[in-house]
């Protein structure tokens, strides 16, 4: 993951292999047909909100879900990335947000589903397919390739997880997904579109007003991902790059739980900009979240945008020396991967 920085010009000269292969004596016509030939993921890009499941019946119907009761987003970019948060609505707040039990963790991660990856478009005798390559997952030891078959009705998009037989007809279960519309956004909330990986983490002090960063990079959590989208919704995902162990068996245990939940956060909403502000912030309204809290929570962040970099941090506090002190996330822009 940490070769997006060696990839980061390959969007301003997305335009260069036409022209080289002109130079190398290709015909005009056959470098335009190139260059003209639809993308497989243009079907698929976009936000879309959870809005139900399926299962099979013995006759072989599919039926909807009566107790269905979740919220999640999923996001596939043209750049082809992908991002996904689902949780179920019924989840009991923690005692002691600081020390939730193994038992309240291994409850509330019941249904939690949360991952980070690029993405391929295939087909076979099935139909199409979506191959969600998860390079992060909330489930240290879950299927890194998911295979999901997919059918575009109207606005809805239908993901068909394959059977154990690799194959759609054999599957047993599909994800209902509604596409979202595009949000109005300002040019500056604009700028914070696209899918980004963290680089390091920097603590810092304010001295005269301004940040002064410890230069002492932290990069326990570095390759996590947070993205913004066109419709005006936000999601993060922040996972310790060493350290998580997969699960003993298929199910976790209660202690299992609890090591995943303290290696991997997140959470997924709305993000408005306040870019007139001074100093100028986002809003990230946290619809739901890896630990379970009542209703929407709030999050300000103040940012600044260099290039392809997002730096986010929230506000300085006091600490117990009385020095104003704080923290920042360094996001950088993900490039183009070819199809």
């Amino acid at each position: 993951m940490r070769n997006s920085r060696a990839t980061l010009m390959f969007a301003a000269l997305v335009g260069l292999p036409f022209v080289l292969a002109g130079c190398a004596g290709e015909a005009p016509e056959a470098a335009m047909d190139d260059a003209a030939a639809p993308s497989m993921r243009e079907p698929i890009v976009g936000t879309y909100q959870l809005v139900g499941r399926n299962v099979k019946d013995e006759s072989g119907t599919w039926t909807p879900v009566e107790d269905f009761n979740s919220l999640g987003y999923i996001t596939y970019s043209d750049r082809g990335y992908m991002a996904v948060n689902v949780m179920p609505l019924d989840r009991e707040p923690f005692a002691d947000d600081s020390e939730p039990t193994a038992e309240e963790v291994h409850a509330a991660l019941q249904g939690y589903t949360a991952y980070y990856g690029p993405f391929s478009v295939e087909e076979d005798g099935d139909g199409g397919y979506l191959i969600h390559h998860r390079i992060g997952q909330i489930n240290p030891g879950g299927e890194v390739d998911a295979k999901r078959y997919y059918d575009i009705e109207g606005d809805l998009l239908i993901l068909t997880p394959a059977s154990d037989t690799g194959m759609k007809n054999d599957a047993t279960r599909q994800v209902v997904w509604q596409r979202l519309p595009d949000a109005e956004l300002s040019a500056e909330a604009q700028r914070f579109l696209g899918m980004r990986e963290l680089l390091y983490t920097d603590s810092y002090v304010v001295e005269d007003g301004v940040p002064v960063e410890s230069g002492n990079r932290n990069e326990d959590r570095a390759g996590s991902w947070i993205l913004y989208t066109p419709t005006g919704h936000m999601m993060v995902h922040l996972m310790a790059r060493e350290g998580r162990m997969p699960y003993a068996g298929d199910t976790p245990t209660p202690e299992e739980s609890l090591a995943a939940y303290q290696t991997y956060g997140g959470y997924f909403g709305p993000f408005t900009v306040h870019e007139d502000a001074d100093p100028p912030y986002v809003v990230h309204h946290q619809e739901g979240r890896t630990r379970p809290v009542s209703g929407v929570t709030d999050a300000e962040r103040l940012y600044q945008l260099d290039g392809d970099v997002l730096r986010l941090g929230g506000r300085p506090r006091t600490n117990d020396d009385g020095d104003l002190v704080g923290g920042h996330l360094y996001w950088e822009l993900l490039p183009h991967r070819p199809e």
